[in-house]
């Protein structure tokens, strides 16, 4: 390449870099309003429950990995602790969520409607060093009844006890 080529190359790629900086410049600039947070409410009492869908996660009772409890978080604010045979129900605002265990690989996406009911299963994965909970999307014909025959998740073991519902089935054998 000639001294001649190489000043013309450059003298291309600054007016070409000038001319992108000078177009960035003419477009307006708007304002973002600051993005609401899409996690999980509590309910106002003044809500029907129709404007909510509801995330039950649940973890069957198994003798491998009984000792541990993978945390479970709704975009990316760690919710509860799930042991072995345990459960817990939260309201969600309609919209798109993230639900994850302490192994990011496996989250799942729930794209919540109002009065819809999502089921997630935590299953224990052996690890190297350590176990981790894996997540699977449930249908609610096979979630709901293996839902019913856990327990609730213990109140120590609760990290976000204002989103986790108070659990019907425990309150009804109480009374």
């Amino acid at each position: 390449m000639t001294r001649f080529m190489k000043a013309a190359l450059i003298a291309s790629v600054l007016m070409l870099g000038s001319m992108l900086l000078a177009q960035q410049k003419e477009e307006p600039v708007t304002p973002q309003a600051p993005a609401a947070p899409a996690a999980a409410a509590p309910a106002p009492a003044a809500k029907t429950t129709g404007e909510f869908a509801y995330l039950r996660v649940y973890r069957q009772r198994r003798y491998v990995g009984s000792a541990l409890a993978p945390s479970i978080y709704l975009d990316d604010k760690q919710i509860a602790r799930v042991g072995n045979g345990r459960r817990f129900s939260m309201r969600l605002l309609p919209g798109s969520h993230t639900v994850r265990s302490d192994d990011k690989s496996s989250a799942i996406t729930v794209d919540a409607k109002a009065g819809q009911e999502y089921y997630v299963r935590v299953e224990e994965a052996t690890g190297f060093w350590k176990g981790h909970g894996k997540l699977t999307l449930v249908m609610p014909e096979q979630g709901s009844p293996e839902y019913k025959l856990q327990k609730p998740v213990e109140e120590d073991r609760k990290v976000a006890k204002e989103l986790i519902e108070e659990d019907t089935e425990t309150a009804k054998k109480d009374q």
